[in-house]
């Protein structure tokens, strides 16, 4: 069997990583260690160095001169000037990619959502992962058609630390919260169904300004 390459390497390390800390296997200011991961996988610690690299690129690992590295904590600061960069960037995305959007793709969806049940014995777990799917879905939809890859995935990277987030604050995180979140990812849906990008842009932006401000409100009470 041919060896992996360096550069594969890397990618699968950078994945794995990426993915306990997404999931918060790896909790925001948790040391990483770098020759225990190495032995774990097997490798030297190169690639692991590369990967943390590209993570620390990301602002999901921290570098302490002397220390270490670190898994990042985010900061109310950086939570507020995130969602200042995604309103307007996100915006830009939508009305780029609406000529492109796959109208059968969203009709299917919209179709999906407007019978799917948001029941109130849903355990948060998975009230949060189907949340996190339709935001996924939702924002996948002209991210992927904007003809700007440096700016999807741009705002992939600040999609993915914000449900990191999330994913910290999920004791605390309520209900009503995720519903609200599910009604107002169905309307923009409805809009982009109906072909009014006008309206579809509105309802993205009062979106994405109210989902900045339920947020910010779980990390106020959670200082």
């Amino acid at each position: 069997m041919r060896k992996p390459t360096r550069s594969v390497v890397t990618e699968e390390i950078y994945e794995i990583i990426k993915e306990n800390i997404l999931n918060h296997k790896l909790i925001p200011g948790e040391k990483i260690n770098i020759d225990q991961w190495s032995r774990d996988l097997e490798v030297s610690n190169i690639p692991i160095r590369e990967a943390l690299s590209r993570l620390t690129a990301e602002s999901l690992v921290a570098a302490v001169p002397f220390k270490g590295m670190f898994v990042t904590h985010m900061s109310l600061k950086e939570l507020d000037e995130i969602f200042e960069l995604r309103v307007p960037l996100e915006l830009l995305a939508l009305k780029k990619a609406f000529d492109s959007l796959d109208r059968k793709e969203i009709d299917k969806l919209l179709g999906e959502w407007r019978v799917a049940s948001f029941p109130s014995d849903q355990s948060l777990e998975v009230a949060l992962q189907t949340v996190a799917e339709m935001n996924d879905k939702l924002h996948g939809l002209f991210l992927n058609r904007c003809g700007n890859e440096t700016l999807s995935q741009l705002i992939k990277q600040y999609i993915e630390r914000i449900q990191r987030y999330l994913l910290v604050l999920h004791p605390d995180i309520q209900k009503g919260f995720l519903l609200t979140e599910h009604n107002e990812h169905l309307q923009v849906l409805e809009a982009l169904a109906e072909g009014n990008i006008h309206q579809a842009a509105e309802r993205l932006e009062t979106h994405l300004r109210n989902s900045h401000l339920r947020t910010r409100k779980y990390f106020t009470e959670s200082q």
